[in-house]
């Protein structure tokens, strides 16, 4: 049996020395760094859209606060196949991450993650007021419905591209345009002004005024 050599045991010291050093960033950004229950702010990262969920478990089994709102969507029977239940994130392409809001923190979640950065303007991330997520953490718990079927909900066609006003929820008298028409859900994808740029929002028909 050989021992390993001299040149062996210094690349796996330099393993060892590297992934101590992501530890000890990745442990600033975590939920039970000291003073992190009077200090610690909800940021808006940014992430591939459909890997919300996954991204989110992986920093949640990391020690590091993590949101992703989700809705709830019934898919009738099809074809002989049973129905199926399936969660989407709201917001997609979004997390909502609590940190310290310093240098430390910022680099230890973009260490930690698959995300793509931190959104925010001129080089700082925008730090979420208090009462905007406590209102989104509310409407999102409101928010998760059952399919709903469009002959019992109609969907018109035509506005795609037109303006519409939200009339409930955090985002109440918001005035968005229509991207997208869900019609088989009775739901429209919204362009809304948020995290400091344009964000892609689905929500019901029955919560918008035409």
């Amino acid at each position: 049996m050989h021992g390993v050599s001299d040149q062996g045991l210094l690349k796996l010291a330099r393993i060892n020395e590297a992934e101590a050093s992501r530890q000890r960033m990745i442990a600033m950004a975590r939920c039970n760094r000291a003073g992190f229950e009077q200090l610690g702010r909800w940021l808006v990262a940014s992430c591939t859209s459909g890997m919300e969920q996954a991204i989110r478990d992986s920093l949640q089994e990391q020690g590091i606060e993590c949101w992703c709102p989700c809705e709830k969507l019934r898919y009738p029977p099809r074809r002989g196949k049973q129905a199926v239940e399936i969660q989407r994130a709201i917001f997609r392409g979004y997390l909502f991450v609590k940190v310290i809001p310093d240098n430390e923190a910022f680099v230890g979640l973009l260490v930690a993650s698959k995300l793509k950065g931190l959104m925010g303007q001129d080089g700082k991330p925008y730090l979420m007021p208090e009462n905007l997520m406590s209102k989104l953490m509310l409407s999102a718990k409101k928010s998760e419905r059952k399919h709903m079927d469009a002959s019992s909900l109609p969907v018109p066609s035509d506005v795609v591209g037109k303006t519409v006003t939200i009339r409930s929820g955090p985002f109440a008298d918001f005035v968005v345009t229509v991207r997208k028409v869900l019609s088989n859900r009775g739901q429209l994808v919204v362009d809304v002004p948020l995290f400091g740029g344009m964000s892609e929002v689905t929500l019901g028909v029955d919560s918008v005024s035409m």
